[in-house]
């Protein structure tokens, strides 16, 4: 066991040594090429399957988990954009980066290992606007064979958010200077996936960078065809184009606690375009209404998020609960996160402690 972690993290470190690169899988190794639709992959988050064979990643924190035998294993897929990531973990080790290149492309994502058994996990790194992609095929050695999956935790847990729930600028750089890479987005570090390993829990991240419930950073809403929460809720790919957009049915993941965290963009105009607090109230109000129409056995937990500190964003959250009369709708309080100086966005270590603030409260409230 000592030797399998050891080569096992060997293979992971190599990969998180050049960030950069991808990691192509030598052809002459791979020898069985499974599809994607295998019922022993599990596919992970609020995917788009409307072709089984080629599941769809757009959300960060979507991806797939398998248990496997063998040397080496192989991810067949595409990017739409030179700008989307990966995060791997092999056997537990340490998460490592994989960056994509645009079009197809085959990631070596374990070599060198003994016989296993093995377990890979696989994240979308990445925001939905930095690219989409598409899975085609696992790909195994002449020694290689997929195992039953392993058993995924009974608890669930839903995030809706922005940029900060999608786990935007976690790796920011002391100097915020662009590295393309090493992307600043880490869904895996965000505080939704860290409260999951932290209370066993699935979970599913929502969430769209610069968004928020009735208006975008810019003060864009459904009129101007942009999305915001109450649009991409429902949705796989989020996207402001209509043909660019894939559905989600609801019915076939049922949270038993949802957290909530909106208005940080709807409030970026709040000093030369005031939001009206009777309608953005109101609208709250509804969503969260209608959240819970969809799953009506779900614990809600509202809160204002990490980045602004007007007073005002936290009372007319409050407001909204209370409009939509439902004892199982409730505020969370949240902290102020500064980031790293030059960007807002919080780092990994303040997810942590935003994770810290909202662990207790879910624990309580959903008795876990």
């Amino acid at each position: 066991m000592k030797n399998e972690r050891s080569i096992a993290l060997l293979a992971v470190l190599a990969c998180a040594i050049l960030p950069g690169l991808t990691q192509t899988a030598p052809p002459s190794d791979v020898v069985n090429a499974i599809g994607m639709d295998d019922a022993r992959i599990v596919m992970l988050g609020q995917i788009d399957i409307s072709s089984p064979k080629h599941p769809r990643l757009g959300y960060p924190g979507t991806g797939l988990l398998l248990r496997f035998q063998g040397s080496m294993l192989g991810l067949r897929l595409s990017s739409d954009t030179e700008t989307s990531a990966l995060t791997v973990i092999v056997d537990h080790g340490a998460p490592a980066l994989m960056m994509l290149h645009n079009g197809e492309q085959s990631l070596a994502i374990a070599s060198g290992l003994d016989a296993g058994p093995h377990t890979v996990e696989v994240y979308k790194r990445t925001e939905t606007w930095q690219g989409i992609i598409t899975l085609s095929s696992i790909e195994l050695g002449a020694d290689g064979a997929l195992l039953p999956p392993p058993t995924l935790p009974a608890r669930k847990l839903l995030f809706i958010g922005d940029s900060v729930t999608c786990g935007a600028g976690v790796d920011n750089n002391p100097t915020c200077t662009e590295n393309p890479a090493h992307p600043t987005s880490d869904a895996y570090h965000s505080y939704g996936m860290e409260l999951g390993r932290r209370l066993d829990a699935q979970i599913h991240l929502v969430c769209y960078g610069g968004r928020g419930l009735d208006r975008d950073y810019r003060g864009l809403g459904v009129t101007d065809n942009v999305l915001n929460a109450p649009q991409f809720l429902d949705l796989s790919i989020p996207s402001d184009e209509a043909a660019g957009r894939a559905s989600w049915d609801y019915r076939r993941w049922m949270p038993d606690g949802i957290v909530v965290s909106l208005g940080t963009n709807d409030f970026n105009l709040q000093k030369t375009k005031p939001l009206d607090e009777e309608i953005w109230v109101g609208d709250y109000a509804r969503f969260l209404k209608s959240v819970r129409a969809e799953y009506p056995q779900a614990a809600i937990l509202v809160t204002e998020g990490a980045i602004v500190t007007d007073p005002l964003l936290r009372r007319y959250i409050q407001e909204a609960v209370a409009h939509t009369k439902d004892s199982r709708i409730q505020w969370a309080q949240a902290e102020h996160y500064p980031g790293n100086g030059c960007n807002a966005h919080p780092t990994a270590a303040q997810h942590l402690r935003m994770a810290d603030d909202l662990e207790q409260m879910l624990r309580h409230t959903l008795n876990w």
